[in-house]
């Protein structure tokens, strides 16, 4: 797979001895540029993303099980899926929360070839997730630590905080509450891609529900930066 994303390349590729750290790099500079917040929302690309971990430590615990959508215009187009291999064993709390065991995972990759791909599925697309904060937060530790670049200025849309710009009078509502007040079933809950699909028909649904004066991703990202502030 890698290979094949190298070979598609045409980056600054020539100019280093590591053309996998030039094309990710590259893959992150695409990500943090902000050129979507001028977007109109209804022309824009989204990747819904969630990731299971081996705990909520953000320096310690690592990136297991990763899942990700592509949306446009209200449908899902892509999924992306992936299993990664954690240095350290999966503690049993967490094991309790999603099921996964450090058996699951003998024969998977490493998170530093799974991520490459991680964003070339993402692309130019607008992040969105529920509490995705954390999420960008954990991918960006990941890729500093492996490639010295990261994610940390992404523009992101977090669902939490789009239900309570349609819904004024709500508070912070979990996954659980928004899957119930929407009526989406979400198949393998706990696991990243079951998680992702739910959360991405869930956005799906708040975004029409979101009043009209919201035209462009910027507008979205503003009010979301407001409300963060006021917490």
């Amino acid at each position: 797979m890698l290979k094949s994303i190298l070979k598609g390349f045409t980056g600054k590729k020539k100019e280093t001895a590591d053309p996998l750290l030039a094309y990710v790099v590259d893959a992150c500079s695409k990500i943090e540029n902000r050129s979507s917040l001028k977007q109109k929302i209804q022309e824009t690309s989204f990747c819904v993303l969630d990731l299971e971990t081996t705990g909520l430590d953000m320096v310690n615990d690592v990136i297991i099980n990763i899942g990700a959508v592509k949306l446009k215009k209200g449908k899902i187009t892509k999924l992306f899926e992936a299993y990664t291999k954690p240095p350290i064993p999966i503690p049993a709390e967490s094991t309790a929360f999603h099921g996964m065991v450090d058996a699951m995972f003998t024969d998977k990759p490493v998170i530093g070839e799974v991520l490459p791909e991680l964003l070339q599925f993402i692309g130019d697309s607008v992040i969105v997730g529920h509490h995705i904060n954390f999420d960008i937060r954990m991918l960006h530790r990941h890729l500093k630590e492996l490639y010295n670049v990261g994610i940390s200025n992404t523009v992101w849309l977090d669902t939490m905080f789009l239900y309570q710009m349609a819904h004024e009078d709500q508070k912070h509502q979990p996954l659980e509450h928004l899957l119930e007040r929407y009526c989406v079933q979400c198949d393998q809950r706990h696991t990243a891609l079951g998680d992702v699909v739910a959360t991405a028909k869930v956005f799906v649904k708040i975004m029409k529900e979101l009043p009209p004066s919201y035209e462009t991703i910027g507008d979205l990202f503003r009010s979301q930066d407001e409300m963060r502030r006021k917490e």
